[in-house]
């Protein structure tokens, strides 16, 4: 006898309730993974892009503020918020935004494969943790605000259709996914394209091209501002930049056989075991056809990561065309893909064999408990060890043992950034030290060049290499007797009317007007120096 329709709207109403109290424990866990305080790693780099993007006035003739914008529409549909909200409050709602849309996404996959109720919960735990613990070239999902971080989340929405064999709205996803983040979403799409000709054939996925049509429709936003950052340059301007984004700056995300070498290979071993146990779980799930939609896009992640592989090993005496090509970011999409196989994996594994072998079921699920637990307690205790945002963690790590201690130096430089925010005119310029990554977040000032705020088209990214051959330059020879009014004659270009010095790192000092700290003002790390009025 079927349900009437009181008791199917009670069960329907039942069902959106218990998916939404899922969705809400995944978000806690999110929240444990990565609810440190602002600004995170690439957070102080986008929000500062996005909030120069919608207001041209802050920061005024910033190098890389006022570069090409890579990411058009991460700035059309987030930025305007900077108009309203200081960039801390900003970060922190984008943060809620992207990682409540991911827990949403993550629900779908995972109950799409895994009929369990608040299962979805522990393999959320489990995918955040080994994407950090696991990963090969540095890749994550759940962390701070950016464009990736909308189009993982589109990812993950396509992912839960494609599971449920829904093709056209999984299409739809990733091309939202491809506008948001060229390189997420175009992998993606080239993923999607592979599983449907596995499993559905050439005729069928022919037949789905309307769908597929819309989807890269969807995707040119986001795939005509990245072909638009080299049409102003030159081949030789071209190749140049590729070179110098890809051996000098960013390495350790795209170079194989750099990544492979770094601190004693312990990166490609804890992925090749993370590898192998998705291996297994294919295998042994190899009838589950939920399961194998899914394990075929992972097969095509690992694919393309392969293909970087060989690129990789055929061009290393061929550093241009190793250039050209290995800037795709080969491996980003086998870093989040191969946890995300795991992680269901491992869950399916226990779902599986739970009543049949109760025994196995209750130690496996002890297993999977104390490694989520473990890995989120460690970020959580992390957090309560040390407050300083990631990013001033990043900007310090290179940073010498004799540096007095490292809290002190961030409420230094917090406080030297804002003292410059509220004492100097929104038009000023500075110098600043090499490795830091947040003056423009606190002080609200533009700045010569930062490590961190790569342009990302080719003439403004050989433009940016010029100003830190410059400002590396300055902070080796300022120390240097009679070195002063050369560098500040080739200062000049750059406007510059203020210097700030890392005290600790200071030989000597330079002899120019010092304008802090002066009187009852303190800070043991930084001073301010004027160079000329503006």
């Amino acid at each position: 006898m079927g349900l009437g329709p009181l008791e199917d709207r009670r069960l329907r109403q039942g069902s959106w309730v218990a998916s939404a109290v899922e969705v809400l424990l995944i978000l806690a866990v999110f929240f444990l993974f990565a609810g440190g305080p602002v600004p995170g790693v690439n957070e102080a780099h986008y929000l500062a892009k996005a909030k120069h993007f919608w207001n041209p006035d802050w920061c005024p003739g910033d190098h890389f503020l006022s570069s090409e914008d890579g990411h058009a529409v991460f700035f059309w549909d987030f930025g305007w918020l900077t108009l309203f909200f200081p960039l801390p409050a900003t970060a922190w709602l984008g943060r809620v935004l992207i990682w409540l849309l991911l827990a949403w996404g993550w629900q779908r996959v995972s109950y799409g494969c895994i009929p369990c109720r608040l299962l979805a919960v522990l393999t959320a735990a489990l995918f955040v943790c080994l994407t950090h613990y696991a990963h090969f070239a540095g890749e994550w999902v759940v962390g701070g605000v950016e464009a990736k971080g909308f189009a993982f989340a589109c990812l993950l929405f396509g992912l839960g259709y494609l599971v449920r064999d829904q093709w056209t709205p999984a299409w739809l996803f990733v091309g939202v996914a491809t506008a948001f983040h060229v390189l997420v979403g175009g992998w993606s799409l080239c993923g999607i394209l592979f599983v449907s000709l596995v499993h559905r054939g050439i005729g069928r996925t022919c037949q789905s091209w309307r769908p597929i049509l819309v989807a890269v429709l969807f995707a040119v936003p986001g795939i005509w501002p990245a072909i638009q950052l080299t049409d102003v340059a030159t081949p030789e301007q071209i190749g140049a930049a590729n070179e110098i984004y890809v051996f000098e700056r960013l390495s350790h995300h795209l170079v194989f056989h750099r990544i492979f070498y770094s601190h004693g290979g312990i990166f490609a071993w804890r992925f090749g075991a993370l590898l192998l146990g998705w291996i297994c779980c294919a295998w042994f799930f190899r009838r589950n056809g939920q399961v194998q939609r899914l394990y075929a896009l992972v097969a095509a992640a690992v694919a393309i990561a392969l293909i970087g592989i060989l690129v990789d090993q055929l061009t290393l005496w061929h550093r241009a065309v190793a250039a050209f090509w290995l800037r795709f970011y080969w491996f980003r999409l086998s870093d989040v893909m191969v946890p995300l196989g795991v992680a269901i994996g491992a869950g399916l594994w226990w779902h599986t064999v739970r009543l049949n072998r109760h025994l196995l079921g209750q130690g496996l699920l002890l297993l999977l408990l104390l490694v989520a637990g473990t890995g989120l307690a460690a970020r959580a205790l992390a957090r309560r060890t040390e407050y300083r945002p990631a990013a001033a963690m990043q900007a310090d790590a290179a940073l010498p043992d004799r540096m007095s201690s490292a809290r002190e130096r961030y409420a230094d430089w917090v406080r030297v950034c804002q003292w410059i925010r509220t004492n100097t005119r929104p038009g000023a310029r500075f110098l600043t030290p090499l490795r830091q990554q947040t003056f423009k977040w606190y002080a609200h000032r533009s700045e010569v060049a930062t490590r961190k705020d790569v342009p990302q088209n080719a003439r403004s990214l050989l433009q940016w290499h010029q100003r830190m051959e410059f400002v590396t330059n300055f902070q080796r020879r300022r120390g240097e007797p009679g070195a002063l009014p050369d560098l500040l004659a080739q200062a000049v270009p750059y406007g510059i009317t203020h210097i700030v010095i890392d005290r600790p790192l200071d030989r000597g000092g330079i002899p120019l007007a010092r304008i802090y700290p002066l009187g009852v003002q303190r800070n043991r790390h930084f001073f301010v120096y004027r160079v000329m009025p503006r």
